[in-house]
């Protein structure tokens, strides 16, 4: 700056003053005017002045019950995956009937133009990367559309809308993806020593999911099951017979799946010889429970030393912590993720749990948890490093404590701007807070070394903060009103899938640097007189003490 002011300044640019007096402020601006009439009562004031600025402080504090609360702003999708999923087993001309459904519904939006085009594929989840149609599972379809530039963001819950209510066995899965951050997904995790407890819980926990308005595509892995042959071996009347679970397994396994017992090479061609039973009886019950067992007593018979049914059994199987469990997903749909964590949390936490048996609620709430903690422990060390920077370039342990003595007022108009604006509290958000605590508090520094320099030429704590208030006050609005114009195109952006840099923090940034910048134009010279000034009152009672101390025996008077 000096290099340039020395290159593009002239003579006359700056007036200079014929007086000698450096404090001579010139001709009073109406900025001047305005502002220092006020600084005078606030000072005349102070009590009701500083309890006024913390009312406000407090007050606002207020408006986070209604600001919602998320880990990132939600943005119009980009694209819809939808899965229509039917019971396993289901014939696939079904599945096709409700795929015709549901395309006579996404035509209309399409030529509506929320839609651009859209494609399904049977026998595969929309998930899935494969192109054509499978042959493994098809009872479900999965469709893709593509969102319109200029579609709303609720599209996803248009669409969810217009969906025909499923049948019995039919389900609607819709899912958004953009290009920023995650999804609002929920998970909830059941781990336990007993399956059967574990499932119990994990429909009971899934049944309460789908009774909360602001939750869609509830589902767990304890639905996705399938009929199988369930051999539950008695150990005691096992063992009678001088077997054990391990060696029936192997007998069975051998039934049913087969063992090579040996290798041929025919015709160049290397095959294995493998002995199994007839691929018709593994399905008949009655043939498995005549099942010759071989044991080191003789033979018996499958049944007489097991129980064979047929159940509904999982498709696989999931651990957590190397114990079973079982998982609950499902998509937020509200703004405020925290609010739908609140009902979510006491729907837990009013679960009648059997022994063993814990609910871990994970997902998005444990992403807002961690990322919340994360800044604010960096804002935390922020300010302690800015206080230090401070009392190194300073010199004083006083002064830097009331510059940070203002950085609460940015909360403020941070709160404000996010509830006027209807932007929620997300990471970003809490980024334009972590930025604010270096930016705020230049204000309070500019006027407050100022004021510093002006008592080091001899005036005092009230004519230095009049003085220095009239002469700081334009330099202040300045630079606040700098960095506010140049974060708002970045705060009336209409994207709001920008991730960390997006328009929450801008509107967090621009909202909380006015509030502090006016609040510290006030309050912060009312600090600084309560730091730098005696208590009236005080003084003189500490030397009426001092003298009756000192006070010789015999004499009336009291020494020098």
């Amino acid at each position: 700056v000096p290099v340039l002011g020395a290159a593009l300044l002239r003579p006359g640019d700056i007036p200079e003053s014929d007086d000698d007096d450096p404090l001579q402020l010139g001709r009073e601006t109406w900025l001047q005017r305005f502002y220092a009439p006020i600084l005078r009562w606030s000072l005349r004031h102070k009590f009701i002045g500083l309890v006024t600025a913390i009312a406000i402080t407090a007050a606002s504090a207020s408006l986070l019950m209604q600001i919602p609360i998320t880990f990132f702003p939600a943005g119009t999708p980009e694209y819809l995956t939808m899965d229509v999923e039917l019971e396993q087993g289901t014939a696939v001309n079904r599945t096709f009937e409700q795929v015709e459904r549901v395309e006579l519904i996404l035509d209309e939006f399409v030529d509506a133009g929320l839609l651009t085009l859209y494609q399904v594929n049977i026998g595969q989840s929309a998930s899935e990367f494969d192109v054509g149609i499978g042959t493994g599972s098809l009872h479900l379809a999965g469709f893709t559309m593509r969102v319109a530039e200029d579609a709303p963001r609720d599209i996803a819950d248009m669409v969810r809308q217009q969906l025909p209510e499923p049948e019995e066995g039919v389900s609607y899965f819709l899912d958004e993806i953009s290009g920023g951050p995650p999804t609002e997904d929920l998970e909830i995790r059941v781990v336990g020593p007993n399956y059967g407890d574990i499932i119990s819980v994990a429909r009971e926990l899934e049944a309460r999911m789908f009774a909360i308005d602001e939750l869609v595509n509830v589902d767990s892995n304890v639905t996705a099951a399938r009929d199988e042959v369930a051999i539950r071996i008695d150990n005691a009347k096992a063992a009678q017979h001088g077997l054990t679970t391990l060696a029936v397994a192997q007998q069975v396994s051998q039934f049913i799946v087969g063992r090579t017992v040996a290798e041929m090479d025919l015709d160049d061609v290397h095959l294995d010889i493998l002995i199994r039973g007839e691929p018709g009886d593994v399905d008949d019950i009655e043939k498995l429970r005549n099942l010759e067992i071989e044991g080191p007593t003789g033979t018996v018979k499958l049944g007489s030393i097991s129980s064979i049914a047929i159940e509904r059994g999982p498709v696989a199987v999931s651990r957590y912590d190397g114990e079973r469990s079982a998982t609950i997903t499902g998509t937020i749909t509200a703004l405020d993720t925290q609010a739908v964590g609140a009902v979510v949390q006491e729907a837990i936490d009013t679960l009648d749990l059997p022994p063993g048996v814990q609910v871990i609620s994970g997902g998005i709430f444990e992403q807002v948890n961690e990322g919340f903690q994360d800044v604010f422990l960096a804002m935390a060390v922020g300010v302690i490093l800015v206080y230090l920077v401070m009392v190194a370039s300073l010199g004083s342990l006083r002064d830097p404590f009331i510059v940070v003595f203002s950085l609460p007022f940015a909360i403020v108009g941070a709160f404000v701007a996010l509830y006027v604006t209807d932007r929620t509290l997300s990471l970003s958000a809490m980024m334009g807070f972590l930025l604010l605590v270096g930016i705020v508090v230049t204000n309070a520094i500019v006027l407050i070394t100022f004021v510093a320099q002006l008592r080091e030429r001899g005036l005092g704590v009230h004519d230095a903060l009049i003085t220095g208030g009239r002469v700081r006050i334009r330099p202040i609005l300045m630079t606040a009103f700098t960095t506010t114009f140049a974060l708002l195109p970045l705060a009336l952006s209409a994207d709001d899938s920008s991730g960390i840099i997006g328009a929450e923090l801008a509107t967090v940034v621009i909202g909380g640097l006015i509030s502090s910048t006016f609040l510290t134009l006030i309050v912060v010279p009312i600090v600084y007189t309560l730091m730098h000034s005696t208590i009236p009152g005080i003084p003189s009672a500490i030397m009426s003490f001092l003298r009756r101390r000192r006070r010789v025996p015999g004499e009336t008077g009291s020494t020098p």
